[in-house]
C-alpha cells in the first residue's frame, strides 16, 4: 500500500497530476485546492490513499494527513466513492468539517456529483464522528506547520508533531509543543 509519496510535479491536469519519483511517475487525484497551489517542477509531499479496483489502481494525494484522515472517513459513508469524496473536498476541508458539524447538508448538495439523498447522509453519519483529531487542520495548524517547515522540517514531520496536540492552542503554542515533539527525535 503506497500511503505517502515525495517527488517532482511533472505535469498537472484537470482533477490529478504526475509526481515523478526515481524516474518513475505517478499518476495522484487531487482536492481542487491543492491542485491550484502546486506548481509544475516543484518538489512535493502527499499523503495518498491507494484505491483498488478489479481493473485499475489509484492513488488519491493529500497535502496533508488530516485532510487524508477526512477523505477516509467520507468514502466509509455508503455511496460515497473516492471520486466523490475528491469532490467534496473542492470545498476546502475546513469548510467540510463545518458543514458537517452544523448539519448543513445543502452545501454539501450543491457539489457537483452529491445529490441530496448523499449530503444528508454523510452529515448524518459524520457528525458524531468528526471529533477532535480531524480538526488538526485548522488554520493555526497550518500555519504552525507553514513555520515548522521554513524551520527545516518535512511536512510529514511538522504534520505528525501536532498530530496529537489540542485544537484549542493557539499558533504559538502549538510551534512550541511541536518542537519540543521533534527536538526529542
Amino acid at each position: 500500500m503506497i500511503s505517502y509519496l515525495h517527488g517532482q510535479v511533472k505535469l498537472k491536469n484537470k482533477d490529478n497530476l504526475v509526481v515523478v519519483i526515481d524516474n518513475i511517475g505517478y499518476e495522484v487525484f487531487v482536492p481542487a485546492p491543492a491542485l491550484e497551489k502546486i506548481n509544475l517542477e516543484e518538489e512535493q509531499e502527499f499523503f495518498t490513499h491507494e484505491y483498488l479496483r478489479e481493473n485499475a489502481r489509484e492513488l488519491y494525494g493529500f497535502l496533508s494527513h488530516n485532510e487524508l484522515l477526512l477523505f477516509r472517513e467520507l468514502i466509509k459513508v455508503s455511496g460515497v466513492g473516492p471520486r466523490m469524496a475528491l469532490n467534496v473536498l473542492s470545498l476546502g476541508a475546513d469548510r467540510v468539517r463545518e458543514a458537517i458539524s452544523k448539519g448543513d447538508a445543502g452545501l454539501l448538495a450543491s457539489i457537483s456529483g452529491v445529490g441530496k439523498k448523499t449530503s444528508q447522509k454523510i452529515v448524518l453519519e459524520l457528525k458524531g464522528i468528526l471529533s477532535e483529531s480531524l480538526d488538526i487542520n485548522s488554520q493555526s495548524t497550518e500555519e504552525a506547520i507553514d513555520v515548522l517547515k521554513r524551520l527545516g522540517y518535512s511536512q510529514r514531520e511538522a504534520s505528525a508533531a501536532l498530530q496529537h496536540l489540542s485544537a484549542a492552542e493557539t499558533t504559538e503554542e502549538k510551534i512550541k509543543a511541536a518542537l519540543k515533539i521533534l527536538g526529542k527525535r
